[in-house]
């Protein structure tokens, strides 16, 4: 009864709404009774004003404060209620602009630098996985965190961040979010009436007002993941958050962070410089390179080319090529309804006096159109000749180039594939292709692209003799790809699936073990390797190719175990390959297993056979002396076999050997057929003179002629 009496006393009837929650509030901070919070708060719950959720707000950041577990299920639950109710319309953006003044933190005397903290970049930090942007996203707003950056972020930006959150979660989650920016970051706001665009030519309005937001603020500088859109502002103090942090190196105090802003403008144009003369030095036959000189074979080379259109729905188009030696010029026209047809068509006319013209236009089309008046178009052209496709890819950000240089660089690889420079694609022209359903890039070369941290899906592409030379394929989908003769030297292929991927005459590096690096191998296509690979980390990949295995393939697993000397099944790595043994069994996965035996097998190694047969595996057991006859002149007793038989794919079957010799242990891991045909008659040879041990005799009996 005390809580309904405490109520009446603070909610006279002909109390203000204002003076109602003031005294709560006040009873609030004054009262200790944790029955009497409890319902304080539960009551602020009911008003979401501005003083009220922030009051709420502030009390789940402590919760630590409040030794009453039902106070803090109070706040929550209130918090909740407030932040979600409908007044007039419900709780938005507007609503936390419109009281800044409650909710922007009043106690803000940092003597940090002050820095304009771009809404892209803190979206990165508040909704991305851990990419490397994410990454360098969150050491900029550590140090934010840190009181190191003293933060501010624009009004157009806090209310993009607002509606992106709502979009992609809820609108409670955007008002908590908002509610948690604003107690940590300064709004800058700035009146549009009052800027002068002119002194913006060339930089979109965005731009303009986060610049006139510095300024009017007299901020250190910008951060931003668009800093490439301030370099026509005029104003130097900006940079990418990995710019930011590169400059900024180890020492991350205030007057370091300050010293690096003031840098950041001419560290930006040499980081640009850099860029620069790495593509003319590395990539000399790339898209730029084209387009400058148009070259096209045997010395020519066009001079030009135009599209008219006219009112009767027929397009013009005219190309002229010239011979850059004796200046002999050829002019070609043609009128077709389409634009491409018609830059095509008068090529071929042209192509004509050079070359007998034998080649069949397959498909050119787009693969991408970015949203927008700007962005990059790529276009793939399939072009049959003599029976062969050939296919090629341009991106250009006219989309009529990109169509007419696709087609021309197919030209040049039918006509003249000794002059032909095959392009490094992009990550973005490989994804783009993909996302439409296109699947065949046989031949393209995509060494270096990055999938990581894409939508990484390949799955059913034909990558016949793609180049993926130290890509990152990073938990790529390469399922029931085609990547017969590809290059995969030096790729990252760790954790990609490549179930029912043809890897047939891949190219890979030196080791070959970053094939076996986590990678998903059901029913692959393997190529003719073999690994040397030894100890600890050889079982772990056989486990893992083993974790692999299709029940659906009539896979069975035959397997030599040598335990002459010590038992290996008790120690963790036996273990764990055991729980390995147990699984496969589970799955429906046959297993055959030779033991050999010393003469006189121990009550230890009697326990590891029962456990197995126990289990379901299929066993038998050899004196060491009889193994050492199977093969003339080799030890079989210290010797260790498995060979996994893929029954439907025989291309994926696998063997692992690990032999002993003295203190040296070698081993391999092999798909080539010869070493897995030669281990299977040694295994089958084996299993041919061992005894074949049965769950329901005397294990002890069975052995007891073992020796002889």
């Amino acid at each position: 009864m005390e809580n309904t009496e405490l109520l009446c006393e603070i909610l006279p009837s002909v109390t203000p709404r204002a003076d109602i929650i003031n005294g709560l509030l006040a009873q609030l901070d004054d009262e200790q009774d944790s029955d009497r919070r409890a319902e304080i708060i539960r009551k602020l719950g009911e008003y979401p004003e501005p003083q009220v959720i922030k009051k709420l707000w502030d009390l789940r950041n402590n919760l630590e404060n409040e030794s009453d577990d039902f106070v803090q299920y109070e706040i929550k639950l209130s918090l909740h209620k407030a932040a979600t109710q409908k007044v007039l319309t419900p709780i938005g953006i507007d609503f936390f602009l419109d009281n800044l003044e409650v909710f922007q933190s009043k106690d803000n005397n940092s003597q940090a630098p002050k820095v304009l903290i771009d809404a892209a970049l803190i979206e990165e930090f508040l909704l991305r996985n851990q990419t490397t942007l994410n990454r360098e996203a969150a050491r900029v707003m550590g140090l934010v965190l840190e009181g190191k950056i003293n933060p501010y972020i624009g009004e157009m930006g806090l209310i993009k961040i607002w509606h992106n959150i709502k979009n992609l979660k809820s609108r409670e989650d955007a008002n908590r979010s908002i509610i948690e920016l604003l107690s940590k970051i300064n709004v800058g706001q700035v009146n549009l009436k009052e800027i002068d665009l002119e002194k913006y030519p060339n930089v979109n309005l965005k731009t303009a007002i986060q610049v006139e937001i510095a300024r009017k603020y007299s901020l250190a500088g910008i951060i931003t993941i668009r800093d490439r859109e301030f370099i026509a502002s005029g104003y130097p103090f900006v940079g990418s958050p990995a710019l930011f942090l590169q400059s900024l190196g180890k020492d991350t105090s205030p007057a370091s962070i300050e010293r690096t802003l003031k840098n950041l403008g001419k560290a930006a144009m040499e980081n640009e410089k850099v860029k620069l003369n790495q593509l003319l030095e590395n990539e000399p036959q790339q898209n730029l390179f084209f387009e400058d000189n148009l070259l096209l074979f045997q010395g020519w080379k066009i001079e030009n080319f135009e599209i008219l259109c006219a009112n009767n729905n027929l397009t013009a188009a005219t190309v002229i090529l010239c011979n850059t030696k004796t200046q002999e010029r050829y002019t070609e026209s043609a009128f077709k309804k389409g634009s491409v047809d018609a830059l095509c068509t008068a090529f071929n006319e042209a192509l004509a006096h050079l070359v007998e013209v034998k080649h069949t236009l397959k498909s050119i089309y787009l693969a991408n159109l970015t949203p927008g008046q700007e962005g990059d178009t790529t276009v793939k052209a399939v072009v049959e000749y003599d029976g062969k496709e050939v296919i090629t890819i341009h991106t250009h950000e006219n989309i009529l180039k990109a169509y007419f240089f696709a087609y021309v660089k197919a030209m040049i690889a039918v006509y003249a594939p000794k002059e032909y420079h095959p392009d490094i694609h992009s990550t973005k022209e490989l994804t783009y292709l993909h996302k439409i359903g296109e699947r065949d890039f046989h031949g393209l070369n995509f060494s270096q692209v990055n999938l990581m941290d894409g939508e990484a899906n390949l799955s059913d592409a034909k990558l016949m003799g793609c180049n993926f030379s130290k890509a990152n394929l990073l938990e790529v989908n390469l399922t029931n790809a085609d990547l017969t003769g590809a290059d995969l030297s030096h790729a990252n292929l760790s954790k990609a699936n490549l179930t029912g991927a043809n890897l047939t005459d891949v190219k890979l590096d030196e080791n070959n073990l970053t094939l076996l690096d986590g990678t998903i191998l059901t029913n692959t296509i393997m190529p003719e390797i073999n690994i040397e690979i030894s100890g600890e980390s050889r079982l772990e990949k056989v486990g893992q190719l083993l974790k692999h295995i299709d029940p659906q393939s009539q896979s069975r697993i035959l397997a030599v175990h040598s335990m002459t000397d010590c038992i290996w099944w008790d120690n963790p790595l036996g273990q764990k390959f055991w729980e390995v043994n147990k699984e496969l069994i589970k799955r429906g996965i046959s297993i055959q297993r030779v033991f050999i035996l010393p003469e006189v097998p121990t009550p230890k190694h009697l326990q590891v056979i029962q456990e197995q047969l126990n289990c379901g595996i299929e066993v038998a057991c050899i004196c060491h002396e009889k193994a050492k006859n199977v093969e003339e002149g080799y030890r079989w007793d210290d010797t260790n076999l498995l060979i996994s038989e893929n029954l439907s794919v025989p291309r994926n079957s696998f063997t692992a050997r690990r032999t002993m010799n003295g203190q040296t242990e070698s081993g391999y891991i092999s798909y080539q057929t010869r070493v897995v045909e030669t281990d299977k008659s040694i295994f089958n040879a084996l299993w041919e003179k061992s005894e074949k041990l049965s769950t329901q005799a005397n294990i002890q009996e069975q052995l007891a002629n073992l020796s002889t």
